[in-house]
């Protein structure tokens, strides 16, 4: 068992890692909002952690919840500019930040490295650190399904309009979570950095914004395990038939697809389907 983990421990952690970030999003497709901010906000975690631990011999503890800070801060500070805006242009406004974001780390050479990168980052993320975020997240999203604002969140998503003509303020809640998210974003970017070793700003572009959107949406938005199982999916999948970036692309459109046509309830609600529809038989 232990020769197994060995063999495929990066493996592994890249897919609690990738769990852990498809939550951000999870929690903001539970209210109809479809965030691109994903890689700004990691990158702005990740770039600090970097610094704090590198530059400034900071413990990985402490520069963690700083990164968690500045990821909350920064999507606290972006959701009261951009959570008036609706749908495509809600979409493209948080696209724009990861954007400038990344742009902005291409320039700052003596803080990012520029184009080249940051390299020789000390490797303080471990397994278990993942496996207990992981955890808790799963935890939490399960807590928040069983309260009152877990009702809320799910009759904003049926119904906006109605829930705000009902007297709850919807943009608090939304800001709400959008700072929870962008917390989230910030912690697995700066765990990402000292996960791979290598930043750069490439790494937190518009296809990392992307996956962490698709992970919960291939694996069910409304299911428990649906953002574990769509992370593992995306993560899994490529590294084991070996395909080349562009294969990749194509097969992770290719499966999001299929799902969303034939199984808009997510993968991980299919065994339970496969259950009802046997007992039905």
């Amino acid at each position: 068992m232990s020769d197994l983990y060995a063999a495929y421990e990066n493996v592994i952690d890249l897919c609690l890692l990738n769990a852990v970030l498809a939550f951000s999003c999870l929690l903001l497709l539970r209210v109809n909002l479809l965030s691109l901010a994903t890689g700004g906000l990691m990158a702005i975690g990740a770039y600090l952690s970097i610094w704090l631990t590198m530059r400034e011999g900071w413990p990985f503890g402490p520069a963690l919840l700083a990164a968690t800070g500045a990821g909350a801060l920064a999507a606290a500070g972006l959701g009261t500019l951009v959570l008036r805006l609706r749908g495509d242009y809600f979409a493209m406004a948080t696209l724009a930040f990861t954007e400038v974001v990344r742009i902005l780390a291409l320039n700052a050479d003596p803080v990012t490295g520029g184009a080249l990168g940051v390299f020789g980052i000390p490797k303080y993320t471990q397994t278990w650190q993942l496996l207990a975020l992981l955890a808790l997240a799963i935890y939490l999203v399960w807590a928040l399904r069983r309260s009152s604002l877990g009702d809320r969140m799910r009759a904003i998503a049926e119904d906006e309009l109605a829930v705000a003509a009902a007297g709850h303020d919807v943009a608090r809640l939304q800001l709400g979570l959008f700072t929870a998210s962008g917390a989230i974003a910030g912690l697995g970017g700066a765990l990402a950095a000292h996960l791979n070793l290598f930043v750069a700003p490439s790494d937190f572009g518009f296809l990392r914004s992307m996956d962490a959107v698709i992970a919960p949406v291939l694996g069910g938005v409304w299911n428990l395990f649906g953002a574990v199982v769509g992370a593992a999916i995306l993560t899994v999948l490529p590294e084991v038939l070996r395909f080349s970036a562009q294969l990749r692309e194509i097969l992770i459109g290719a499966v999001t697809l299929l799902a969303v046509l034939f199984l808009p309830t997510g993968i991980a609600s299919l065994p339970r389907l496969l259950l009802r529809r046997g007992r039905l038989a």
